[in-house]
């Protein structure tokens, strides 16, 4: 069975529900929220079996240079990175895939799964791969199911059918939406129903002569899209034809629809991680049923979830069934069970800070990335890391002036045409209106501490003369 399976990571969603922590510009999946690890990176790793290909990977446009970051920082080689100018569901997302497969003269399955997923014990839906191909390579669509340990309301079910001969598989009877408490008891006593876990196994082939089938519009749209070109490591289809791509999830656009889906429950220990709840539920917690970051500290605390950035206590005094979430810029104090109220919330912080439900504290580029440690007015103080090999462009600001300090590494600096090298704890002064570059040669990460001092602070003031990675 060796690199019998290509894996598709879908890597494109929001994960608006776990906000202050995600955010547009860094959602859920690229963030360690259970172990050291983001959850792509965990998911990278569990498809790291012989069995498998290296992966296709999908995301949206501009979160790439994080997947990119993170990809090398585990050393995981993928067969694409595959970028969508919006996001417009799983349906379109993994028929790029297929096509891409295709067009690489790979018919093999492909293992869909999502990019934010917590799975403990993966090995178990490995072993079951042989009845899965089995199915895929006689034009099924397998869809893994997990089978169901609690009256969960917050996931879709499917209704198990007949079971198919000399196999683990069942035929679907029906897909159930999200259920009231009750229906989500009566589901979970017949034992009849298992959870949607969002991870499927079908051919290239297959799924796009299904997708055609019940989502014409969406299969033409992509097979006229898929004139694929590199672009920086990057794989991207037409972006003119994909933004009038409808929008559909698979489960709508076709395993709802078509009679050739099989399902396969396991036991998968198996998170979502769609909410807070979802995070508590599989995260390390106290003998209180608290889970803490390292520097939070609680008494007389029960159930509580508390995460805060590194080097910021929390301190919980006789609180329960709370959680306590703090950023650098927000802080969401919530009880439990009233979470799947945080989408109103979130329309109320809207109309008042829009930028807290998109910008993030990191932000990645393709030399490496920078993080606003403090702003004010007339100043920003930033802690810039480049990447080996990594080279911002040549520019001019016409506003603010700039003071870089060299913390480690060796920064190659060019100002107004006057080359210098600066090591740690070295600084150089950057005036507004002299055109100045920075660069890293050397093997290791640089890291530097820049202090902006000016009328305006923000990206629009930069002006490039020249730029490695075709930026304007």
């Amino acid at each position: 069975m060796k690199n019998s399976i290509i894996p598709v990571v879908l890597a494109g969603g929001i994960g608006s529900r776990l906000w202050p922590l995600s955010r547009q510009a860094m959602p859920k999946q690229f963030l360690p929220l259970l172990g050291d690890e983001s959850l792509l990176q965990s998911t990278l790793k569990r498809v790291s079996d012989s069995c498998f290909t290296d992966p296709i990977l999908v995301c949206n446009e501009q979160h790439r240079f994080i997947v990119s970051s993170q990809c090398q920082q585990i050393d995981a080689a993928t067969m694409a990175l595959l970028l969508e100018p919006d996001g417009k569901n799983t349906a379109p997302a993994i028929a790029l895939a297929a096509q891409y497969a295709l067009q690489q003269g790979l018919d093999k399955p492909l293992l869909v799964m999502p990019a934010d997923h917590h799975i403990n014990n993966f090995e178990l839906l490995i072993e079951q791969l042989p009845d899965a191909i089995s199915f895929a390579q006689q034009g099924k669509l397998i869809t893994f199911a997990i089978e169901p340990d609690s009256a969960h309301c917050g996931y879709g079910y499917i209704k198990n059918g007949t079971k198919i001969a000399a196999s683990n598989c069942y035929k679907v009877d029906e897909f159930k939406e999200k259920p009231s408490l009750l229906l989500a008891q009566q589901y979970l006593a017949s034992g009849e129903y298992s959870w949607n876990s969002g991870m499927f196994l079908f051919t290239p082939s297959v799924y796009l002569a299904e997708l055609e089938r019940f989502a014409p519009k969406i299969a033409s749209c992509i097979a006229a899209a898929a004139n694929f070109s590199g672009d920086l490591g990057f794989i991207r289809a037409n972006n003119e034809v994909l933004k009038h791509c409808p929008s559909d999830s698979i489960d709508y656009a076709i395993l709802e629809r078509s009679p050739n889906v099989a399902v396969l429950p396991l036991a998968l220990n198996w998170n979502d991680v769609g909410g807070f709840n979802a995070l508590w539920q599989s995260a390390d917690k106290d003998e209180q049923g608290n889970s803490l970051s390292t520097d939070d500290v609680v008494l007389h605390s029960h159930n509580n979830l508390l995460s805060g950035e590194e080097g910021h206590s929390i301190a919980a005094l006789g609180v329960s069934d709370l959680a306590i979430i703090h950023t650098h810029d927000a802080t969401l104090v919530a009880s439990k069970s009233q979470l799947d109220q945080l989408p109103e919330l979130l329309k109320q912080l809207a109309v008042k800070h829009d930028d807290k439900l998109i910008h993030h504290q990191a932000v990645y580029r393709p030399w490496g990335s920078y993080r606003v440690l403090i702003a004010g007015t007339g100043f920003k103080v930033k802690k810039i890391i480049v990447s080996p090999a990594g080279k911002l462009s040549t520019q001019r600001h016409q506003y603010r002036a700039e003071h870089w300090v060299v913390v480690s590494g060796i920064a190659d600096v060019r100002i107004d045409g006057e080359a210098r090298t600066l090591t740690a704890d070295q600084s150089c002064y950057i005036a507004a209106g002299h055109i100045h570059s920075l660069a890293n040669t050397q093997n290791e990460p640089l890291i530097l501490i820049e202090v902006q001092t000016g009328s305006i602070l923000d990206e629009t003031d930069i002006e490039r003369f020249d730029d490695q990675y075709g930026r304007k």
